[in-house]
Protein backbone atom coordinates (compact mmCIF):
# COMPACT_ATOMS: atom_id res chain seq x y z
CA UNK A 1 0.00 0.00 0.00
CA UNK A 2 1.35 3.43 -0.94
CA UNK A 3 2.36 5.85 1.80
CA UNK A 4 -0.25 8.37 0.68
CA UNK A 5 -3.01 5.76 1.10
CA UNK A 6 -1.75 4.83 4.57
CA UNK A 7 -1.70 8.50 5.59
CA UNK A 8 -5.20 9.01 4.20
CA UNK A 9 -6.66 5.98 6.00
CA UNK A 10 -4.98 6.73 9.33
CA UNK A 11 -6.13 10.36 9.27
CA UNK A 12 -9.66 9.48 8.15
CA UNK A 13 -10.18 6.88 10.89
CA UNK A 14 -8.57 9.18 13.44
CA UNK A 15 -11.09 11.94 12.70
CA UNK A 16 -13.93 9.41 12.48
CA UNK A 17 -12.97 7.98 15.89
CA UNK A 18 -13.06 11.46 17.46
CA UNK A 19 -16.58 12.10 16.22
CA UNK A 20 -17.64 8.55 17.06
CA UNK A 21 -16.97 9.39 20.69
CA UNK A 22 -19.25 12.44 20.37
CA UNK A 23 -21.90 10.23 18.78
CA UNK A 24 -21.62 7.83 21.70
CA UNK A 25 -21.72 10.70 24.20
CA UNK A 26 -24.90 12.04 22.60
CA UNK A 27 -26.68 8.76 23.37
CA UNK A 28 -26.19 9.45 27.09
CA UNK A 29 -26.28 13.25 27.28
CA UNK A 30 -27.89 16.18 25.47
CA UNK A 31 -24.67 17.84 24.33
CA UNK A 32 -26.19 21.02 22.91
CA UNK A 33 -29.27 21.82 24.97
CA UNK A 34 -29.76 25.14 23.15
CA UNK A 35 -30.17 23.44 19.78
CA UNK A 36 -32.13 20.54 21.28
CA UNK A 37 -34.65 22.99 22.77
CA UNK A 38 -34.95 24.99 19.54
CA UNK A 39 -35.39 21.80 17.56
CA UNK A 40 -38.83 21.44 19.17
CA UNK A 41 -40.13 24.62 17.49
CA UNK A 42 -43.11 23.59 15.37
CA UNK A 43 -46.17 24.76 13.43
CA UNK A 44 -48.76 23.52 15.95
CA UNK A 45 -50.20 27.02 16.40
CA UNK A 46 -49.18 28.64 13.12
CA UNK A 47 -46.09 29.51 11.10
CA UNK A 48 -42.92 30.27 13.07
CA UNK A 49 -39.25 30.43 12.14
CA UNK A 50 -37.35 27.12 12.32
CA UNK A 51 -40.58 25.17 12.73
CA UNK A 52 -40.15 22.44 10.12
CA UNK A 53 -37.76 20.16 12.00
CA UNK A 54 -39.86 20.06 15.17
CA UNK A 55 -43.09 19.61 13.22
CA UNK A 56 -41.73 16.56 11.38
CA UNK A 57 -40.01 14.84 14.29
CA UNK A 58 -42.76 15.50 16.83
CA UNK A 59 -45.13 13.91 14.30
CA UNK A 60 -42.78 10.92 14.01
CA UNK A 61 -42.77 10.66 17.81
CA UNK A 62 -46.56 10.71 17.98
CA UNK A 63 -47.23 8.37 15.05
CA UNK A 64 -44.31 5.95 15.21
CA UNK A 65 -43.48 6.20 18.93
CA UNK A 66 -39.85 7.11 18.19
CA UNK A 67 -38.63 9.44 20.93
CA UNK A 68 -37.70 12.93 19.79
CA UNK A 69 -34.22 12.73 21.33
CA UNK A 70 -33.44 9.60 19.30
CA UNK A 71 -34.54 11.22 16.04
CA UNK A 72 -32.59 14.36 16.97
CA UNK A 73 -29.39 12.41 17.63
CA UNK A 74 -29.81 10.21 14.56
CA UNK A 75 -30.29 13.28 12.35
CA UNK A 76 -27.02 14.87 13.46
CA UNK A 77 -25.02 11.64 13.48
CA UNK A 78 -26.02 10.98 9.86
CA UNK A 79 -25.16 14.49 8.69
CA UNK A 80 -21.82 14.60 10.52
CA UNK A 81 -20.89 11.22 9.05
CA UNK A 82 -21.85 12.37 5.56
CA UNK A 83 -19.81 15.56 5.97
CA UNK A 84 -16.73 13.68 7.18
CA UNK A 85 -16.95 11.25 4.26
CA UNK A 86 -17.50 14.00 1.67
CA UNK A 87 -14.70 16.10 3.15
CA UNK A 88 -12.21 13.24 2.97
CA UNK A 89 -13.33 12.24 -0.51
CA UNK A 90 -12.44 15.77 -1.62
CA UNK A 91 -9.08 16.03 0.18
CA UNK A 92 -7.96 12.52 -0.73
CA UNK A 93 -6.32 13.92 -3.87
CA UNK A 94 -3.93 15.96 -1.69
CA UNK A 95 -2.63 12.95 0.25
CA UNK A 96 0.55 12.91 -1.89
CA UNK A 97 1.31 16.36 -0.46
CA UNK A 98 1.65 15.45 3.20
CA UNK A 99 1.69 18.93 4.72
CA UNK A 100 -1.22 20.19 2.61
CA UNK A 101 -3.30 17.10 3.36
CA UNK A 102 -2.72 17.21 7.12
CA UNK A 103 -3.30 20.97 7.25
CA UNK A 104 -6.72 20.52 5.63
CA UNK A 105 -7.67 17.33 7.48
CA UNK A 106 -6.80 18.59 10.97
CA UNK A 107 -7.38 22.32 10.65
CA UNK A 108 -9.32 23.71 13.66
CA UNK A 109 -11.43 25.85 11.29
CA UNK A 110 -12.58 22.98 9.07
CA UNK A 111 -14.07 19.57 9.85
CA UNK A 112 -12.70 19.40 13.42
CA UNK A 113 -14.25 22.71 14.49
CA UNK A 114 -17.31 21.17 16.17
CA UNK A 115 -15.21 18.53 17.93
CA UNK A 116 -12.75 21.05 19.35
CA UNK A 117 -15.57 23.26 20.68
CA UNK A 118 -18.75 21.42 21.62
CA UNK A 119 -20.66 24.70 21.47
CA UNK A 120 -20.42 24.27 17.70
CA UNK A 121 -21.68 20.67 17.78
CA UNK A 122 -25.27 19.71 16.93
CA UNK A 123 -25.94 22.95 15.09
CA UNK A 124 -28.11 23.11 11.99
CA UNK A 125 -25.13 24.62 10.17
CA UNK A 126 -24.38 20.94 9.48
CA UNK A 127 -26.99 21.01 6.68
CA UNK A 128 -25.31 23.98 4.99
CA UNK A 129 -21.95 22.26 5.25
CA UNK A 130 -23.34 19.05 3.76
CA UNK A 131 -24.78 20.92 0.75
CA UNK A 132 -21.60 22.97 0.28
CA UNK A 133 -19.39 19.86 0.37
CA UNK A 134 -21.78 17.86 -1.81
CA UNK A 135 -21.85 20.65 -4.40
CA UNK A 136 -18.06 20.90 -4.28
CA UNK A 137 -17.73 17.14 -4.74
CA UNK A 138 -20.09 17.18 -7.74
CA UNK A 139 -18.09 19.95 -9.41
CA UNK A 140 -14.86 18.06 -8.73
CA UNK A 141 -16.37 15.00 -10.40
CA UNK A 142 -17.49 17.11 -13.34
CA UNK A 143 -14.08 18.74 -13.75
CA UNK A 144 -12.48 15.29 -13.52
CA UNK A 145 -14.76 14.19 -16.38
CA UNK A 146 -16.29 11.51 -14.18
CA UNK A 147 -19.77 12.93 -14.68
CA UNK A 148 -21.19 14.96 -17.54
CA UNK A 149 -22.35 18.57 -17.41
CA UNK A 150 -25.95 17.38 -17.76
CA UNK A 151 -25.47 14.97 -14.85
CA UNK A 152 -24.03 17.73 -12.68
CA UNK A 153 -26.77 20.19 -13.59
CA UNK A 154 -29.51 17.61 -12.97
CA UNK A 155 -28.19 16.81 -9.49
CA UNK A 156 -27.87 20.51 -8.70
CA UNK A 157 -31.40 21.45 -9.73
CA UNK A 158 -33.17 18.35 -8.42
CA UNK A 159 -31.18 17.63 -5.25
CA UNK A 160 -29.24 20.66 -4.02
CA UNK A 161 -31.74 23.44 -4.71
CA UNK A 162 -34.75 21.58 -3.21
CA UNK A 163 -32.72 20.65 -0.12
CA UNK A 164 -31.66 24.27 0.37
CA UNK A 165 -35.29 25.36 0.08
CA UNK A 166 -36.46 22.80 2.65
CA UNK A 167 -33.58 23.48 5.04
CA UNK A 168 -34.33 27.23 5.12
CA UNK A 169 -37.46 26.34 7.11
CA UNK A 170 -35.36 24.30 9.53
CA UNK A 171 -32.93 27.16 10.20
CA UNK A 172 -32.50 30.47 8.39
CA UNK A 173 -28.72 30.12 8.54
CA UNK A 174 -29.08 28.18 5.27
CA UNK A 175 -29.92 31.48 3.54
CA UNK A 176 -26.34 32.69 3.90
CA UNK A 177 -25.02 29.84 1.71
CA UNK A 178 -27.24 30.72 -1.29
CA UNK A 179 -24.62 33.06 -2.88
CA UNK A 180 -22.01 30.29 -2.64
CA UNK A 181 -24.13 27.86 -4.64
CA UNK A 182 -25.05 30.56 -7.16
CA UNK A 183 -21.46 31.57 -7.85
CA UNK A 184 -20.21 27.99 -7.95
CA UNK A 185 -22.66 26.98 -10.67
CA UNK A 186 -22.06 30.32 -12.40
CA UNK A 187 -18.38 29.35 -12.67
CA UNK A 188 -19.43 26.26 -14.59
CA UNK A 189 -21.84 28.26 -16.76
CA UNK A 190 -19.09 30.78 -17.53
CA UNK A 191 -16.68 28.05 -18.56
CA UNK A 192 -19.29 26.58 -20.89
CA UNK A 193 -20.27 30.00 -22.29
CA UNK A 194 -23.85 29.57 -21.10
CA UNK A 195 -25.94 32.58 -20.16
CA UNK A 196 -26.86 32.52 -16.51
CA UNK A 197 -30.05 34.62 -16.56
CA UNK A 198 -32.19 31.51 -16.10
CA UNK A 199 -30.26 30.77 -12.92
CA UNK A 200 -31.90 33.74 -11.26
CA UNK A 201 -35.29 32.18 -11.98
CA UNK A 202 -34.23 28.87 -10.43
CA UNK A 203 -32.87 30.65 -7.35
CA UNK A 204 -35.93 32.89 -6.90
CA UNK A 205 -37.82 30.38 -4.65
CA UNK A 206 -34.83 30.42 -2.29
CA UNK A 207 -34.91 34.20 -2.04
CA UNK A 208 -38.67 34.10 -1.48
CA UNK A 209 -38.27 31.51 1.30
CA UNK A 210 -35.58 33.70 2.88
CA UNK A 211 -37.84 36.74 2.85
CA UNK A 212 -40.68 34.78 4.43
CA UNK A 213 -38.39 33.51 7.21
CA UNK A 214 -37.03 36.92 8.10
CA UNK A 215 -40.04 39.17 7.62
CA UNK A 216 -43.20 37.11 8.05
CA UNK A 217 -45.00 38.63 11.07
CA UNK A 218 -45.20 36.14 13.91
CA UNK A 219 -47.38 37.02 16.89
CA UNK A 220 -46.28 36.45 20.46
CA UNK A 221 -49.54 34.61 21.03
CA UNK A 222 -48.55 31.91 18.52
CA UNK A 223 -45.12 31.53 20.13
CA UNK A 224 -46.45 31.47 23.69
CA UNK A 225 -49.10 28.92 22.78
CA UNK A 226 -46.47 26.69 21.18
CA UNK A 227 -44.21 26.99 24.24
CA UNK A 228 -47.14 26.09 26.48
CA UNK A 229 -47.71 22.88 24.50
CA UNK A 230 -44.03 22.00 25.07
CA UNK A 231 -44.03 22.87 28.79
CA UNK A 232 -43.89 19.26 30.00
CA UNK A 233 -40.63 18.63 28.14
CA UNK A 234 -38.51 20.85 30.41
CA UNK A 235 -36.88 22.74 27.54
CA UNK A 236 -34.94 25.99 27.39
CA UNK A 237 -37.91 28.23 26.68
CA UNK A 238 -35.85 31.40 26.17
CA UNK A 239 -34.02 29.69 23.31
CA UNK A 240 -37.34 28.71 21.74
CA UNK A 241 -38.84 32.19 22.09
CA UNK A 242 -35.85 33.97 20.54
CA UNK A 243 -35.41 31.49 17.67
CA UNK A 244 -39.05 31.30 16.60
CA UNK A 245 -39.64 35.06 16.51
CA UNK A 246 -39.17 37.06 13.31
CA UNK A 247 -37.39 39.71 15.37
CA UNK A 248 -35.19 37.37 17.39
CA UNK A 249 -31.87 37.99 15.66
CA UNK A 250 -32.35 41.71 15.02
CA UNK A 251 -32.72 42.65 18.68
CA UNK A 252 -29.16 41.61 19.57
CA UNK A 253 -27.30 43.39 16.74
CA UNK A 254 -26.16 46.36 18.85
CA UNK A 255 -24.77 44.13 21.60
CA UNK A 256 -23.00 41.79 19.15
CA UNK A 257 -21.34 44.66 17.25
CA UNK A 258 -20.00 46.07 20.51
CA UNK A 259 -18.81 42.62 21.57
CA UNK A 260 -17.29 41.35 18.35
CA UNK A 261 -16.29 44.45 16.42
CA UNK A 262 -15.57 47.17 18.96
CA UNK A 263 -13.83 44.93 21.53
CA UNK A 264 -10.21 44.59 20.40
CA UNK A 265 -9.58 41.39 22.40
CA UNK A 266 -12.45 39.60 20.67
CA UNK A 267 -11.76 41.22 17.30
CA UNK A 268 -8.12 40.12 17.08
CA UNK A 269 -9.08 36.48 17.72
CA UNK A 270 -11.83 36.64 15.10
CA UNK A 271 -9.46 38.23 12.57
CA UNK A 272 -6.81 35.60 13.28
CA UNK A 273 -9.18 32.77 12.39
CA UNK A 274 -10.65 34.71 9.48
CA UNK A 275 -7.10 35.02 8.13
CA UNK A 276 -6.29 31.34 8.75
CA UNK A 277 -9.53 30.20 7.15
CA UNK A 278 -8.98 32.18 3.95
CA UNK A 279 -5.38 33.17 3.20
CA UNK A 280 -3.57 29.77 3.32
CA UNK A 281 -6.19 28.17 1.07
CA UNK A 282 -6.19 31.14 -1.31
CA UNK A 283 -2.39 30.83 -1.50
CA UNK A 284 -2.78 27.13 -2.27
CA UNK A 285 -5.17 27.97 -5.12
CA UNK A 286 -2.65 30.40 -6.60
CA UNK A 287 0.33 28.09 -6.05
CA UNK A 288 -1.27 24.94 -7.48
CA UNK A 289 -2.56 26.84 -10.50
CA UNK A 290 0.84 28.46 -11.10
CA UNK A 291 2.53 25.06 -10.92
CA UNK A 292 -0.13 23.72 -13.33
CA UNK A 293 -1.25 21.16 -10.78
CA UNK A 294 -4.81 22.41 -11.17
CA UNK A 295 -6.45 24.20 -14.06
CA UNK A 296 -8.24 27.45 -13.22
CA UNK A 297 -9.64 28.86 -16.45
CA UNK A 298 -11.87 31.54 -14.97
CA UNK A 299 -10.47 34.87 -13.82
CA UNK A 300 -13.41 35.50 -11.49
CA UNK A 301 -12.77 32.63 -9.06
CA UNK A 302 -11.51 34.84 -6.26
CA UNK A 303 -14.13 37.52 -6.93
CA UNK A 304 -16.87 34.90 -6.70
CA UNK A 305 -15.38 33.53 -3.48
CA UNK A 306 -15.28 36.89 -1.72
CA UNK A 307 -18.81 37.69 -2.91
CA UNK A 308 -19.94 34.34 -1.50
CA UNK A 309 -18.68 35.05 2.00
CA UNK A 310 -20.17 38.55 2.31
CA UNK A 311 -23.31 37.26 4.12
CA UNK A 312 -21.14 35.38 6.61
CA UNK A 313 -19.13 38.49 7.40
CA UNK A 314 -22.24 39.64 9.23
CA UNK A 315 -21.00 37.47 12.09
CA UNK A 316 -19.81 40.68 13.74
CA UNK A 317 -23.46 41.72 14.07
CA UNK A 318 -25.15 38.38 14.75
CA UNK A 319 -22.87 36.62 17.21
CA UNK A 320 -21.51 33.07 17.53
CA UNK A 321 -18.60 34.32 15.47
CA UNK A 322 -16.75 31.00 15.45
CA UNK A 323 -19.60 29.27 13.63
CA UNK A 324 -19.55 31.90 10.92
CA UNK A 325 -15.76 31.76 10.64
CA UNK A 326 -16.07 28.00 10.33
CA UNK A 327 -18.53 28.40 7.46
CA UNK A 328 -16.23 30.89 5.71
CA UNK A 329 -13.36 28.44 6.06
CA UNK A 330 -15.50 25.62 4.62
CA UNK A 331 -16.36 27.83 1.64
CA UNK A 332 -12.72 28.80 1.18
CA UNK A 333 -11.80 25.12 1.17
CA UNK A 334 -14.59 24.36 -1.32
CA UNK A 335 -13.33 26.88 -3.85
CA UNK A 336 -10.05 24.96 -3.74
CA UNK A 337 -11.59 21.49 -3.56
CA UNK A 338 -13.67 21.93 -6.72
CA UNK A 339 -10.50 21.66 -8.81
CA UNK A 340 -9.10 18.14 -9.24
CA UNK A 341 -5.35 17.70 -9.26
CA UNK A 342 -4.18 16.87 -12.75
CA UNK A 343 -3.58 13.16 -13.16
CA UNK A 344 -0.25 13.43 -14.97
CA UNK A 345 1.62 15.24 -12.21
CA UNK A 346 4.73 13.76 -10.64
CA UNK A 347 5.52 15.70 -7.53
CA UNK A 348 7.49 14.24 -4.66
CA UNK A 349 6.18 16.76 -2.15
CA UNK A 350 9.73 17.15 -0.80
CA UNK A 351 11.16 20.38 0.43
CA UNK A 352 14.68 21.42 -0.43
CA UNK A 353 16.04 21.59 3.11
CA UNK A 354 15.59 19.80 6.40
CA UNK A 355 15.03 23.19 8.03
CA UNK A 356 11.98 23.80 5.83
CA UNK A 357 10.51 20.46 6.87
CA UNK A 358 11.08 21.12 10.57
CA UNK A 359 9.54 24.61 10.40
CA UNK A 360 6.47 23.44 8.46
CA UNK A 361 5.98 20.41 10.70
CA UNK A 362 6.28 22.47 13.89
CA UNK A 363 3.78 25.06 12.67
CA UNK A 364 1.43 22.30 11.53
CA UNK A 365 1.52 20.51 14.89
CA UNK A 366 0.97 23.71 16.88
CA UNK A 367 -1.90 24.87 14.65
CA UNK A 368 -3.72 21.56 14.37
CA UNK A 369 -3.23 20.18 17.89
CA UNK A 370 -2.89 23.20 20.19
CA UNK A 371 -5.27 25.81 18.70
CA UNK A 372 -9.05 25.81 18.59
CA UNK A 373 -11.64 28.11 17.09
CA UNK A 374 -14.14 29.11 19.84
CA UNK A 375 -17.74 28.84 18.65
CA UNK A 376 -18.75 32.27 19.92
CA UNK A 377 -19.64 34.51 22.82
CA UNK A 378 -17.76 37.27 24.60
CA UNK A 379 -14.29 35.72 24.51
CA UNK A 380 -12.70 38.31 26.79
CA UNK A 381 -15.39 37.98 29.43
CA UNK A 382 -15.06 34.19 29.42
CA UNK A 383 -11.24 34.40 29.30
CA UNK A 384 -11.12 32.34 26.12
CA UNK A 385 -7.95 32.38 23.99
CA UNK A 386 -6.97 30.64 20.77
CA UNK A 387 -5.23 27.89 22.74
CA UNK A 388 -6.92 24.53 23.18
CA UNK A 389 -7.68 22.07 20.42
CA UNK A 390 -7.08 18.34 20.30
CA UNK A 391 -4.53 18.17 23.08
CA UNK A 392 -7.06 19.70 25.50
CA UNK A 393 -9.62 17.08 24.48
CA UNK A 394 -7.16 14.27 25.13
CA UNK A 395 -6.27 15.85 28.48
CA UNK A 396 -9.95 16.12 29.40
CA UNK A 397 -10.56 12.48 28.41
CA UNK A 398 -7.72 11.36 30.67
CA UNK A 399 -9.06 13.39 33.61
CA UNK A 400 -12.64 12.15 33.12
CA UNK A 401 -11.82 8.46 32.86
CA UNK A 402 -8.59 8.13 34.86
CA UNK A 403 -8.51 11.15 37.18
CA UNK A 404 -9.33 10.80 40.86
CA UNK A 405 -10.63 14.27 41.73
CA UNK A 406 -12.72 15.50 38.80
CA UNK A 407 -13.32 19.24 38.66
CA UNK A 408 -16.81 20.44 37.80
CA UNK A 409 -15.95 21.37 34.20
CA UNK A 410 -14.92 17.74 33.60
CA UNK A 411 -17.95 16.16 35.28
CA UNK A 412 -20.17 15.08 32.41
CA UNK A 413 -23.21 14.76 34.68
CA UNK A 414 -22.90 18.42 35.66
CA UNK A 415 -21.85 19.80 32.29
CA UNK A 416 -24.55 18.11 30.20
CA UNK A 417 -28.20 17.31 30.71
CA UNK A 418 -28.75 13.57 31.03
CA UNK A 419 -30.41 11.94 28.02
CA UNK A 420 -33.40 10.24 29.59
CA UNK A 421 -35.02 9.30 26.30
CA UNK A 422 -37.61 12.09 26.29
Amino acid sequence: MKKKNILFLITFFFVLSLFSYLFYLSTNYVINYWTFSQAHINYSDGFVKRGLFGTVFLLIENKLNIKFIKSFNFFFIIFYLLNIILFFLIIRQYSKFYFIFLFLALSPTLILFSFNDLGGYQRFDVISIFLILFHTYLINLYRSKKISFINYKTKFFFIILPLIFISIFIHEIQCWSIPFHFFMIKLIYDENNIKYKNLLIYFSPLFLASIVNFFYPISEQVINSMIERLSERNLWTDAIAVASSSEGNFNVIKYEIETNLLNFYNLKINLFFLFMGIIPINILLIFLNKKKLININNNYVFSYFYLSIIPYLSFFAIGDTGRWLHMISIMSFSFLGQYPLLQNIHHSGKYKSLLSKVIFLTLLIVYCFFIRLPHGGNLQEKKITIWGGLYKKFEAAYIIYFGKNIRQEFDLNKRFKKNNGK
